[in-house]
């Protein structure tokens, strides 16, 4: 019996370690940061990150995940940010969430991952109420 719970525990502590080392358990977290006049959709899907600019100045000195990104624009599309890391994979898109560190508009999800928009995410940052830009920084965690 006692040779029984040895290995018992010995499988236990197996699976919690795998648990560990694979991150389960662990939220994931996107860091965001831009300066932004007007309002912006950013869009999230697998290691990409874009962004559809809507109105006034496009958003300058941006971050993601703390390195800074210089797009290139076609229009009013940003030609898209590659490698993220970690990669936006949620398993359970009702438990992405979104969370405004900084800035003095409104940020909202208008789009959460689905099989029909191939997983993606989009947020809205709406800074169209006041005059000028401001800093936003924003978290989003899967």
């Amino acid at each position: 019996m006692k040779r029984i719970l040895h290995v018992m525990a010995l499988m236990l502590l197996g699976v919690a370690g795998l648990v560990f080392v694979s991150g389960c358990g662990r939220p994931h977290v996107l860091a965001f940061r831009a300066v932004v006049d007007g309002s912006d959709v950013v869009k999230v899907s697998g290691d990409q990150l874009w962004i559809e600019h809507e109105e006034f100045q496009q958003p300058t000195q941006i971050f993601i995940n703390g390195k800074p990104w210089h797009p290139v624009w076609t229009d009013k599309v940003s030609a898209p940010f590659q490698g993220l890391r970690p990669a936006f994979s949620p398993r359970d898109s009702m438990k992405v969430k979104l969370t405004q560190l900084k800035g003095r508009g409104s940020v909202s999800i208008i789009q959460l991952p689905a099989t029909a928009n191939e997983q993606t995410l989009a947020f809205r940052i709406d800074d169209n109420s006041q005059g000028g830009a401001d800093t936003y920084q924003i978290s989003v965690s899967w």
